[in-house]
């Protein structure tokens, strides 16, 4: 993951820093409802995320409303015919879904994604 990233209870925070004001601002990305908060260094802002994730999970049971969901497993997404049939082929071929051949192809992507991440960092801690 990106290093002004945090995650807790499936809830991820993007931090960024404003320095005038000398301190880190995080905001909850993954949810329709906004939540922010602030620190002045790293373990303070850890803390924050915790401490308002907690409070709003608390608050939205006591005022006996859901919490925004972070995701709900689907989303669409528009493709070029030819890419639709060439995907449609192959899931057929391979003998599964297309959401299945999807889902596998899109993980894959992320894998290999990380693992070139990877690659970089050890590359760079060993030049």
């Amino acid at each position: 993951m990106k290093n002004n990233i945090l995650e807790y209870k499936r809830y991820i925070a993007q931090l960024d820093f404003d320095l005038e004001d000398g301190i880190i601002i995080g905001k909850v990305t993954n949810t329709k409802d906004i939540i922010s908060f602030h620190a002045s260094n790293l373990p303070d802002i850890k803390q924050a995320f915790k401490d308002i994730i907690d409070t709003y999970l608390k608050a939205c049971e006591e005022e006996g409303i859901k919490p925004s969901k972070s995701y709900s497993g689907k989303f669409n997404l528009r493709i070029t015919p030819d890419l639709h049939r060439e995907l449609s082929i192959e899931a057929a071929q391979e003998g599964v879904s297309l959401n299945d051949l999807t889902e596998q192809l899109l993980k894959s992507s992320l894998s290999n994604k990380h693992n070139l991440d990877d690659n970089r960092k050890t590359y760079n801690r060993s030049s």
